[in-house]
């Protein structure tokens, strides 16, 4: 009799852990498939943050925005959509093709210096 209820305690505690298990996994998997919160690259320019986030593609997908740090107008937007890059010039101009590849960025020495560079130069800085 006691070996039944231990086999039906076990039972339930390794439910539990089964269930803790999905749980954590799939927060896992949400992670990485939909890329990472925005966190601020250096941008030395007071007044103005650059804020990048990941969308996903192994860091290969991403955006990158100046905004204005006290109304939040976005200034600038240079993204990468896993394949070609993006420019924009505020928020109403046109979405340009900047390049057929994200290579010269997502492939350099260092990835955040080179879209603060990027981004300077968009902006006639």
């Amino acid at each position: 009799m006691h070996s039944v209820f231990s086999l039906q305690r076990a039972l339930r505690v390794g439910t539990r852990v089964c269930a803790a298990l999905v749980l954590a996994l799939a927060g896992q998997g949400a992670g990485a498939a939909g890329g990472t919160g925005a966190y601020p690259l250096d941008w030395g320019r007071a007044g103005e943050t650059l804020q990048y986030r990941s969308c996903g593609c192994a860091d290969r997908c991403w955006v990158a925005e100046v905004k204005h740090q006290r109304s939040r107008k976005t200034l600038a937007t240079l993204r990468c959509d896993c394949e070609r890059l993006f420019a924009r010039v505020g928020t109403s101009g046109p979405e340009v093709e900047r390049s057929p590849t994200c290579s010269a960025i997502d492939d350099g020495v260092n990835k955040p210096r080179a879209i603060r560079e990027a981004l300077e130069q968009m902006l006639g800085r």
